[in-house]
């Protein structure tokens, strides 16, 4: 069963919780990738700094900054001088290099978005697009944003539009759906002969998975504890 719902809620001791795009690239990584990333979000999830799951959000401000700016560079530019982390300061720099031309080009304006989540299974996931863009003709878009180095594939691409699909009506009504790959300025919307049953499927097949593989890393973690 899956639910689209507004707003924020308290999950249920039994249910997994990840972001819509962070599952996105659980989609498109190997074995060892999804490993990685499961271990990722656990150590987030369980981090009692915050901090520790803020690499990329500096970045993503000044993007949302930058489409309502007349001088987006700067935005971005402000982020790449504040970058402190280590690795920051090149992400950063790719990302705008990426975006810029491509914000320059869709020649949009930003609008607020709204937060929803989206429930597959025992997989609860969490939809806020990072940007909602208007462009000069009213149309308005819903976009997750893809940062990391690993170009962005149009299987994992898909998976991010179906779930941006199932809540729009929620995070901003009327929206087209867009996944952004910014660091190659290449954006993604759904191909109009999409088989979208089968994408729900692949979506609640990959969701078993990411539970399977939350739930054993939680196991063999208490096991060496033990």
């Amino acid at each position: 069963m899956k639910l689209a719902v507004r707003g924020e809620k308290t999950l249920p001791d039994n249910n997994v919780s990840v972001t819509a795009l962070s599952f996105t690239e659980y989609v498109m990584s190997g074995q060892r990738g999804r490993i990685n990333i499961v271990s990722e979000q656990r150590g987030m999830y369980l981090a009692s700094d915050t901090r520790v799951c803020g690499f990329y959000n500096p970045i993503r401000d000044a993007m949302r900054r930058a489409v309502n700016s007349t001088e987006p560079e700067i935005e971005l530019k402000k982020a790449i001088m504040n970058a402190n982390r280590t690795g920051q300061p090149r992400a950063f720099e790719e990302i705008a290099d990426g975006f810029l031309p491509w914000l320059a080009s869709c020649k949009a304006t930003g609008v607020p978005v709204e937060g929803a989540t989206y429930r597959a299974g025992e997989l609860t996931l969490k939809v806020r697009p990072h940007l909602g863009l208007r462009k000069k003709d009213g149309t308005t878009y819903a976009v997750l944003v893809h940062t990391k180095e690993v170009p962005l594939t149009r299987e994992a691409a898909n998976v991010g539009l179906r779930i941006l699909q199932h809540t729009v009506a929620d995070t901003l009504p009327g929206a087209i759906p867009m996944v952004l790959d910014a660091r190659r300025g290449k954006a993604y919307q759904m191909p109009a002969r999409t088989n979208l049953g089968k994408l729900d499927v692949l979506i609640a097949a990959e969701a078993m998975g990411y539970v399977t593989h939350w739930k054993l890393s939680g196991l063999f973690e208490s096991v060496q504890v033990g």
